[in-house]
């Protein structure tokens, strides 16, 4: 026990994060099979009318951009206020479990109802935006993570510490929210649009084959 303690204190904060994120992954993989027979079946007759409803219908992208920008914003805002407080470091190790058991949760439910199909879905749901949200997920969680610690866990001078690295910190979440701007664009746009085009082809393919 003491050594995996002391594994874990020569971990970085990266590290950490993946293993938090892959106890996630695999509990949610876990989950999507063992609860199967609770969802599976609704789940499916959901998804068939909304992937129907994608193909088919015109996407509205300036309202899709607006609702994608204020979810990833208020999450954004979230972990930004919460890593300055006492709570900063619990709410980030449960973003990434919560992150990485909906992501295995959701590979598992999407590979077992459309199989190679499936992987390509997800690939295509994840671009391009992913390619700029993935840097904004790495420096927030490696920031705010050494921000809480060193606000709350390195000094007892809480307010002297906020003071000292108020600037930087502000001047970050500026350039991260211009890049989450850039995401969230890419998401609605040119993302919904991949997305469009690939569930049209899944579709295609499984009323050709049925």
């Amino acid at each position: 026990m003491k050594m995996l303690k002391a594994k874990l204190q020569r971990m970085s904060i990266i590290q950490k994060s993946i293993l938090l994120m892959g106890v996630g992954l695999i509990l949610g993989i876990i989950s999507a099979n063992m609860f199967r027979s609770f969802y599976y079946d609704k789940l499916v007759d959901s998804h068939n009318i909304i992937f129907n409803d994608i193909v088919r219908e015109n996407i509205d992208y300036k309202s899709l951009f607006l609702y994608i920008l204020g979810k990833n914003f208020r999450e954004f805002a979230a972990f930004c206020l919460l890593s300055v407080t006492i709570l900063g470091i619990p709410y980030i190790i449960f973003k990434i479990i919560a992150f990485g058991f909906t992501t295995g949760f959701f590979i598992s439910v999407v590979a077992i109802q459309y199989g190679f199909k499936g992987i390509l879905l997800i690939l295509v749901y994840q671009f391009p935006h992913g390619i700029i949200y993935l840097p904004i997920i790495i420096v927030c969680i490696h920031r705010g993570y050494n921000l809480s610690k060193s606000i709350y866990y390195d000094t007892r001078d809480y307010m002297g510490t906020i003071h000292r690295q108020l600037k930087s910190y502000l001047i970050l979440c500026f350039f991260l929210a211009v890049l989450l701007l850039i995401g969230s664009f890419l998401e609605a746009y040119v993302g919904a649009f991949l997305l469009k085009k690939i569930l049209g082809l899944i579709i295609l393919a499984i009323n050709f084959l049925s």
